[in-house]
């Protein structure tokens, strides 16, 4: 499961953030996807979440029914987090 908790780890952080501009780029290719969707893997090597530029904003997937859980106001709010403890 998605949560804001378990999204809040300075590695993930990082890795969302890496992630967020990959897809901008349209370099998907380099986070194990393509164009302007990455996937984000966690410490094990499993995807746990699917980024997408969609041209104006970032549409992300992820958790029990893989791709099609939005889960992006989850990720604002563990990217907003990470700004206050910063």
């Amino acid at each position: 499961m998605i949560t804001v908790t378990s999204l809040s780890h300075p590695t993930m952080i990082a890795k969302i953030r890496a992630g967020l501009k990959a897809a901008a780029l349209g370099k998907g290719h380099e986070m194990g996807g393509h164009g302007n969707r990455v996937n984000v893997q966690n410490a094990k090597g499993h995807n746990i979440l699917r980024i997408d530029w969609k041209g104006k904003e970032f549409v992300a997937y992820g958790g029990c029914d893989w791709g099609r859980t939005e889960v992006t106001d989850i990720i604002k709010t563990a990217l907003r987090n990470s700004n206050k403890v910063a």
